[in-house]
């Protein structure tokens, strides 16, 4: 998947204007910088949920303007970084959903007790309800939950069909260190063919769990690149405003303003 030099206007004002990108199967890319980089308008445009934009857009090869809606859906999971349902879902229903994207509303046999959705959505996702720890946790409505869980289980929602592309809007926003670390784990580990973007504010977590950082200011990519290549290029300290200090950690480099 390549994305190359896209552009948003909103009220006549450039969101983005000249971010590039691209990810690899079996790839983390995480994408960092200050509030207001435009790192969540990005997401959503390669998700769909912004159609105004400008540029190309590549998945697999060919522009995703090709792709059939349906075809989209299935191969591209958007986990926004809010989510507030209109009716009231159990973490089941959401998984059920998942598995239906892409699909027809016809095939989608939407009315089932929640005990079925339950049991068929255990069967079909175990490895995954087990890894985020959702499994004492389909029957419950996502009104409920708290906030860590509603990321986990929206996390599940996503990767419940192995999709090719997963753009994930800070997954770790609303969880605790633990969950924070397991989640990002997670994601690393389940990679396989699937190609991530991760939108992260924690820039250890970025520096820890990705294979490349990407870097916006001003709705632009300033800096692209392995790990190490990005914090030795004191791009951060230009970036955020502050200085860093790297420390050597157990797990690699660390950074700390100063």
């Amino acid at each position: 998947m390549s994305l190359v030099e896209l552009r948003l206007l909103k009220a006549g004002r450039p969101v983005l204007d000249g971010v590039a990108l691209d990810v690899f199967a079996g790839e983390l890319l995480a994408v960092i910088g200050p509030n207001g980089a435009g790192k969540s308008s990005a997401l959503k445009c390669l998700g769909g949920v912004e159609t105004a934009w400008s540029g190309r857009i590549e998945l697999e090869g060919c522009p995703l303007a090709d792709f059939p809606a349906e075809e989209r859906a299935r191969r591209i999971a958007y986990l926004p970084q809010f989510f507030a349902p209109h009716w009231e879902l159990s973490v089941a229903d959401l998984l059920d959903i998942g598995q239906q994207r892409g699909r027809t509303a016809l095939g989608w046999s939407a009315i089932r007790p929640p005990a079925l959705l339950a049991v068929d959505v255990a069967e079909q996702a175990d490895g995954l309800l087990r890894d985020l720890e959702l499994n004492d946790l389909l029957e419950r409505r996502f009104a409920s939950l708290s906030g860590g869980e509603r990321a986990r289980a929206l996390l599940a929602q996503a990767l419940v069909t192995a999709p090719r592309l997963l753009l994930a809007d800070e997954p770790t926003a609303s969880l605790d260190p633990a969950h924070q670390l397991r989640t990002m784990e997670y994601l690393r580990g389940c990679r396989g063919e699937t190609a991530s973007i991760v939108v992260l504010h924690d820039l250890n977590l970025a520096l820890r769990f990705a294979d490349r950082i990407a870097v916006l200011a001003d709705g632009r990519t300033v800096a692209c690149g392995k790990v190490h290549e990005v914090v030795a290029s004191g791009i951060l300290t230009e970036v955020f405003g502050v200085r860093f200090e790297v420390h050597a950690t157990s797990w690699g480099r660390a950074v700390l303003p100063v």
